[in-house]
């Protein structure tokens, strides 16, 4: 009897709780009143919410209450910073008090499970939210990963990269966590924000949304865009000096951080605009007390949307020293050509979009900057020669690049041979521009000292380039590959062997296919496109038609999210040719071979003395070894080593004592072939 007597005063229980008046409690006095942050989660102040620790979020979570004719809230926020806990609020108050059903949304699978997680660890904290959801594994409720069923609807959690995810669903409120990782297009049904939204169109009149979080790429960010439609406020703090309202900024007028960092490095103080009054990290709580928005402007009518930085994260949290020092790490690698970090910064830190380099890089920067050498000439500062060929069905091109001290480089000559790559003829005419020289400013003749061709069998060409490059080996000619990995080196360790005797067996003899890391190298590129003169600094000609120019900045870097991870990688510009860049990738690569990016400067001077020798007194008694003299007529030494200064070199370089005897192939330095063409001239 004791068992039905408890059982009959739990559904009295559950009937005077059905017949009390809902409580009616905005979504910002209920988290006060019910919330609790699980220990479980991680958090690093579990028990009770308090809205007075992070205070920006009370006007967050009032626009999501009925009383507030809105129908989207959008929050532009830092990692931390209050997005998932006012979600889950959000979500404990419709469930408590207007229970229907609920769309939460997520970008990946992973992300999927760790919030499923976190919802039951929420659930399982409060006590009146436990009490309306099923239990896990129940038989009559369902309760799991995807649906958690409750009384008066269910919340389904699904992820937005599949379409049939959203489908044949009716809900009422949505979340959409991290909607910035998410596909724009979601199995080519549309934007997943419109799929997620078009679930509430029977809920006109009650429906709510919920969007919260990091920006990313300026132009291509959802988040930004939801944000820039809405309200646009801003967080703001009050002086604890003067009491002006104003927002928090971290760079100032000029560029340069606002934050005032001490004498010791230990702490960094923050000042007011109005007064300059300097503020410590343990103003934090009066500075941020009455979570202050700006007025924001009138947006479409829907949206209220809210931008707030990690500058505004509670006292004892992520203090203002480690976003300098978080800053100043980022700066030093974007000095160095990497931009990765300083987009987390901006993004995570700042809640701000990165601007992409290809903004600042454009072709007729580069165009105009052109100098007045002509192609198939070497100017003085360039000492060595290599060459890259890229297949394409119908054509291959070649591009000659000279190279000098610090890695500075010139544009040499760029060559189309028309003709496919499975004919015979082709690469007959490609070989005859690998054996030209060329002319170097100080009278001497130039020839490359190595090649790379492109074997990626985009173009089926891969076999007809191992077939070239395996017996011209000791002319230093190889195969080469981008790297399927990124953050490759910008050349590998050692080479593959690609060809096999018919025993199954690697040809040690055969074919060497080389990688690139070709993000590595653009990169490495793209930071110095700028330069006009010195170490690093890419020269061209203005013979070089202005296509040449455009296909330098073909690509750019881009930004997405591949199993919960943030990843970058290069992609190319809808209708344009990078053939230009490509073999800019594989002469650094060439280069890289030689190893002249570690030639020391005495290593420099030893090529530069050969180039330009010094005049003797003729009449003084000879003193330099016997040369020796090739059918050609052409005057043989072995130069300096090309891998490490003192090391023997790869092979011997070639420098003619007389014009070469080849005038139907080289005139003034340039190589003529009846059907190939340079691209010079515009």
């Amino acid at each position: 009897m004791s068992d039905l007597s408890d059982g009959y005063h739990v559904l009295l229980d559950a009937i005077a709780r059905g017949l009390e008046p809902d409580p009616n409690l905005s979504p910002d006095v209920w988290a006060d009143t019910f919330m609790v942050v699980p220990k479980e989660s991680g958090a690093s102040e579990p028990g009770p919410y308090k809205t007075s620790r992070t205070p920006h979020a009370r006007q967050v979570m009032q626009a999501l209450a009925p009383s507030n004719p809105c129908k989207r809230v959008v929050v532009q926020g830092a990692s931390q910073m209050l997005k998932t806990q006012v979600a889950l609020n959000f979500l404990g108050e419709t469930v408590h008090q207007r229970p229907k059903n609920f769309l939460w949304l997520v970008p990946t699978g992973k992300l999927h499970k760790r919030a499923a997680a976190r919802i039951d660890k929420t659930v399982a904290a409060v006590p009146v939210l436990r009490e309306r959801f099923a239990r896990p594994g129940s038989r009559v409720s369902t309760n799991n990963n995807d649906i958690k069923a409750y009384a008066g609807g269910a919340l389904y959690i699904a992820t937005a990269g599949a379409a049939a995810n959203l489908s044949e669903l009716s809900v009422t409120y949505v979340v959409y966590d991290e909607v910035d990782r998410s596909k724009d297009n979601v199995g080519g049904e549309g934007d997943p924000k419109e799929l997620a939204e078009t679930r509430q169109t029977s809920h006109e009149k009650d429906r709510k949304s919920y969007y919260p979080s990091s920006p990313t790429i300026e132009g291509e960010s959802a988040i930004n865009s939801l944000y820039l439609a809405g309200t646009q406020r801003v967080a703001l703090f009050e002086c604890i000096h003067c009491g002006a309202a104003q927002p928090m900024e971290f760079f100032n007028a000029d560029g340069n951080p606002t934050l005032i960092v001490s004498d010791d490095g230990k702490r960094a103080m923050y000042p007011c605009s109005e007064c300059g009054g300097l503020h410590e990290e343990g103003d934090k709580s009066r500075m941020f007390a009455r979570g202050l928005w700006s007025e924001g402007v009138p947006g479409d009518g829907e949206t209220e949307s809210f931008l707030i930085s990690a500058m505004f994260l509670p006292y004892g949290w992520l203090p203002w020293i480690s976003l300098m020092k978080q800053y100043e790490a980022a700066k030093a690698k974007l000095e160095d050509g990497s931009e990765e970090s300083m987009i987390v910064f901006y993004n995570t830190r700042l809640a701000q979009c990165w601007a992409r380099t290809k903004e600042t890089t454009r072709y007729d920067a580069l165009l105009n900057r052109a100098e007045p050498y002509k192609l198939g000439t070497v100017p003085a500062g360039g000492l060595v020669l290599t060459a890259a060929i890229d297949c394409q069905a119908y054509r291959l091109e070649m591009k000659v690049k000279a190279w000098g001290e610090g890695m500075e480089s010139w544009v040499v000559d760029y060559q189309v041979i028309h003709g496919a790559p499975s004919e015979h003829s082709t690469w007959d005419r490609a070989d005859e521009l690998l054996k030209g020289r060329y002319r170097h400013a100080s009278g001497q003749m130039l020839n490359i000292s190595a090649a790379f061709i492109n074997a990626d069998g985009k173009a089926g060409t891969s076999q007809d380039v191992y077939n070239f490059t395996a017996i011209r080996r000791r002319r230093n000619i190889f195969s080469v590959k981008g790297a399927s990995r990124p953050g490759r080196p910008i050349l590998s360790a050692k080479p593959t062997l690609v060809d096999y005797t018919w025993r199954g067996k690697t040809e040690k003899k055969g074919a060497q296919l080389w990688f690139t890391g070709g993000d590595t190298a653009k990169d490495y590129l793209q930071a110095r496109w700028a330069k006009t003169s010195g170490p690093g600094a890419v020269h061209f000609s203005n013979e070089l038609p202005e296509s040449y120019f455009k296909g330098l900045v073909a690509e750019y870097r881009t930004y997405g999210y591949k199993r919960g991870r943030k990843v970058s990688w290069w992609e190319q510009k809808k209708g344009e040719a990078n053939e230009p860049l490509d073999l800019e990738v594989y002469n650094l690569g060439a280069a890289y071979f030689l190893g002249l990016h570690k030639k020391t400067e005495h290593g420099w001077q030893l090529l530069r003395d050969r180039l330009t020798p010094i005049s003797q007194d003729l009449f003084a008694a000879a003193d330099t070894p016997p040369q020796t003299e090739d059918q050609t007529g052409v005057q043989t030494r072995a130069l300096q080593g090309t891998i490490e200064d003192g090391a023997p070199p790869r092979r011997a370089t070639e420098i003619p004592a007389a014009p070469a005897k080849e005038p139907s192939k080289v005139v003034d330095g340039k190589i003529t072939l009846g059907s190939g063409s340079r691209r010079g001239g515009r």
